[in-house]
């Protein structure tokens, strides 16, 4: 029983200690990163998979997933209606976005 214990008190350390790591790469190549309209507060990081051969990344399918994963949060948090933020893919320049929450 305490083995268990100390092994789930292990895996949720870990996890939340990539969770904390992920928010340090926000802008960098190979991520996808949401922050709040002041352009400096992020949501959310979510790191993409290298596309085996060309060396890039699979931002498609990671944003994808970013967005997914963002709108539950949002809607989760901010109650129904439409709600802003910014969206970067990479490093490249920010963009608006926004999510509709329904009631």
């Amino acid at each position: 029983m305490l083995r268990a214990l100390l092994v789930a008190l292990f895996v949720t350390a870990a996890a939340t200690a990539v969770a904390h790591a992920d928010l340090r790469r926000a802008g960098t190549p190979g991520t996808v990163t949401a922050y709040e309209l002041d352009g400096r507060t992020v949501i959310d990081v979510k790191t993409c998979v290298r596309i085996a051969g060309s060396g890039g990344h699979d931002y498609a399918r990671c944003g994808q997933w970013l967005r997914d994963s963002l709108k539950y949060q949002m809607c989760r948090a901010k109650g129904p209606g439409t709600h802003r933020y910014l969206y970067q893919v990479g490093d490249g320049r920010p963009y608006e976005l926004s999510v509709y929450c329904k009631k």
